[in-house]
């Protein structure tokens, strides 16, 4: 894959139709998930005097768990649209629901230790996010367990490191930029929390996916520069 941001650009416009079917049934849920899950952790615990409070770091392990969990199904869709299979959506959804726990409990260490990170100081648990954050694409590649993928995942971090954190970096100040605006846009027409949220939501639905993607296909990129690609992926990359 000789150009794989424009691949992932291209993926998404052609599949779009697909990509929002998997954006209402699993993506917005999990969102709606997060918002009630926010409100009422916010509500519950203690607010320190300090500038960070005990629902801030809940609230921040909840989207690292929320942004993890969610690009599986994906990822799935993804590699199977590129390895030519038929019933890519139908393959990838079924592939999620069988192995949704396996991913959700990687997605709970990590979260857990990134936001340990960010909270001792931020650049530890960027370095954290950054290391094993292509652990999943790789274990939906090579259909493998995900600890397994996560020495790999490293392997590729120690070659491409400032790529990768340059890619969250972008995507997550950007979607804040563009958060902002919208926001201010609309809070000069109304002050209504629902509208807010609402647009946040829909921010969320085009920022993830096309971060999935674009990481994904740099990862198979990286992984092929690497020769870390298996017989099977190999000979799919240069078909």
């Amino acid at each position: 894959m000789e150009h794989p941001i424009r691949s992932a650009f291209s993926f998404f416009s052609q599949r779009y139709e697909r990509i929002l079917l998997l954006i209402l049934m699993v993506q917005l849920p999990l969102l709606l998930v997060h918002f009630f899950l926010a409100n009422y952790i916010y509500a519950v615990t203690p607010t320190f005097s300090g500038q960070f409070s005990t629902g801030d770091i809940f609230n921040a392990m909840l989207i690292l768990l929320l942004f993890l969990f969610a690009q599986i199904p994906f990822l799935y869709f993804w590699h199977y649209e590129e390895a030519g299979e038929d019933k890519a959506l139908r393959k990838a959804m079924l592939q999620f629901t069988i192995r949704a726990f396996h991913f959700f409990v990687f997605a709970v260490f990590l979260s857990v230790i990134v936001t340990i990170g960010f909270g001792l100081f931020f650049l530890p648990g960027l370095i954290l996010l950054a290391m094993y954050i292509s652990a999943p694409i790789i274990a939906v590649i090579e259909e493998k367990s995900v600890w397994k993928c996560m020495k790999e995942s490293v392997q590729i971090f120690k070659k491409n490191h400032w790529k990768i954190v340059l890619l969250i970096m972008t995507f997550g100040i950007g979607e804040l930029i563009i958060s902002f605006f919208i926001q201010t846009m609309i809070m000069s027409i109304t002050t209504s929390y629902l509208a807010i949220v609402i647009i946040n939501l829909f921010i969320n639905t085009i920022f993830f996916p096309l971060f999935y993607l674009m990481l994904a296909s740099l990862t198979g990129k990286w992984r092929n520069e690497l020769g870390l690609l298996s017989v099977e992926n190999a000979a799919a990359e240069n078909s």
